[in-house]
């Protein structure tokens, strides 16, 4: 099972680390997502929608999830991999995605590819709609600004829920594993603005001269 595990990590990787969203905008519309206008730099989902369109921007996005999902999947329902080998077949992708050699080792934040990692698993883990309720509560509920910062908010959240109540350890280990790219990553390129907490009529910012609340 060892080959085995090496091999499939080694296959996730490679799959994590095509660049979707950096060379089909780049084929198709001849776009760089990562220097037009309002990039920040990411070779991401994100700014393929903001650059080249949202049919091409979430065909990327669909790709990226697809990428990690398709060698994940294989690993558990064809290749029997299980247990603590699961771990860096499921964490594979997402570092490929993250530090991709063919954009040198400067990838994306690696957040579709988390989502697709954490998918494949279903229905051995429901953790991924655990990952999704939580990603949207900080957007849509309790509104964590900017989007960088309530992804890191959000992946934090998944790492204390996954401790406390993801039945099994292997699945723990990947999210904390995933969660710590993910972050790493944003933490290095997040985006611009005041970071502020805004729920139902009420809003938080964390501003240079201090902590200002208001009502909206």
């Amino acid at each position: 099972m060892l080959l085995q595990t090496l091999v499939m990590t080694v296959i996730g990787f490679f799959c994590g680390s095509l660049m979707n969203s950096y060379y089909i905008p780049k084929l198709v519309k001849n776009v760089d997502v990562t220097k037009f206008v309002g990039s920040d730099g990411n070779p991401g989902s994100a700014n393929a929608i903001q650059a080249a369109g949202a049919k091409i921007g979430f065909l990327c996005m669909a790709l990226d999830v697809l990428k990690a999902f398709l060698p994940v999947f294989f690993s558990i329902h064809y290749v029997g991999i299980s247990d603590l080998s699961l771990v860096p077949v499921m964490a594979a992708p997402v570092f490929g995605h993250a530090f991709s050699p063919f954009l040198k080792w400067n990838g994306g934040k690696a957040i579709s590819t988390a989502f697709g990692s954490l998918l494949a698993a279903f229905p051995l883990s429901q953790f991924v709609l655990v990952l999704a309720l939580i990603l949207a509560f900080y957007k849509f509920v309790v509104v964590v600004s900017p989007d960088s910062t309530g992804v890191i908010v959000g992946f934090c959240t998944a790492v204390i829920a996954a401790v406390l109540f993801e039945p099994l350890f292997c699945i723990k280990l990947a999210v904390i594993l995933i969660s710590a790219v993910v972050i790493f990553k944003v933490l290095r390129n997040p985006n611009p603005g005041t970071r502020s907490i805004r729920f139902w009529r009420f809003s938080l910012s964390f501003e240079t001269q201090g902590l200002r609340f208001r009502r909206i």
